[in-house]
C-alpha cells in the first residue's frame, strides 16, 4: 500500500508541475505554404519589453511583415491553440497554431474564435540566419508593426 501511496504521489507531483510550466507562444520557423508561399515567423524576448513576435510572409506576389498580437490564448481554449493576428492589416488575417500540431500553423482570416478557410503551412527550418532587413526592424521595434512590398509584377 505504502508502494501505490508514493507512485501516485509522485504521478501527483509530476502532473502538478506539468501544468504549472509556462505555455509557450508561438513557434518560431520558416513555413512553407505550397507552392512560391512561405511564412516567417521570429520572436526576440527582453526583461524591458517582453516578448516581442514578428510575421514575414512572402510569395510571387509580394511579401508582408508584421508584429503578431496574440488575440485569442492557450489559457482561453483548453490549452488547445492560440491566435496572433496581424497588427496594420485591416482584413483581419490571424495566423493559428495548435498545441499538439507544432510544426505547422494557419494562416488566413479570423472567423470568431477560429482562423477560416486558411491556408496551412508547414516548418521547413530555423530562422536565425534567414532574417530579413524589414523582419529585423520589425523585432527591433517596440511599437506596431506593418510594412508591404509589392513584387513589382503588377507594374506596368
Amino acid at each position: 500500500m505504502k508502494i501505490m501511496q508514493r507512485v501516485f504521489y509522485s504521478m501527483a507531483a509530476i502532473t502538478a508541475v506539468t501544468i504549472a510550466q509556462p505555455v509557450q507562444s508561438i513557434e518560431e520557423g520558416l513555413y512553407w505554404g505550397g507552392g512560391s508561399r512561405y511564412i516567417t515567423v521570429s520572436r526576440r524576448v527582453t526583461k524591458e519589453f517582453g516578448t516581442r513576435v514578428c510575421y514575414s510572409g512572402f510569395s510571387q506576389n509580394g511579401s508582408m511583415i508584421a508584429s503578431l498580437s496574440l488575440k485569442i490564448p492557450r489559457e482561453q481554449t483548453g490549452i488547445d491553440y492560440e491566435v496572433y493576428t496581424l497588427d496594420g492589416v485591416e482584413n483581419n488575417l490571424a495566423v493559428q497554431q495548435y498545441a499538439f500540431k507544432r510544426d505547422q500553423i494557419t494562416f488566413g482570416k479570423l472567423v470568431g474564435r477560429f482562423v477560416s478557410g486558411g491556408l496551412v503551412y508547414k516548418r521547413e527550418g530555423d530562422t536565425q540566419a534567414k532574417r530579413s532587413p524589414e523582419l529585423q526592424e520589425c523585432l527591433n521595434s517596440n511599437k506596431q508593426y506593418f510594412k508591404q512590398i509589392s513584387s513589382g509584377r503588377d507594374r506596368r
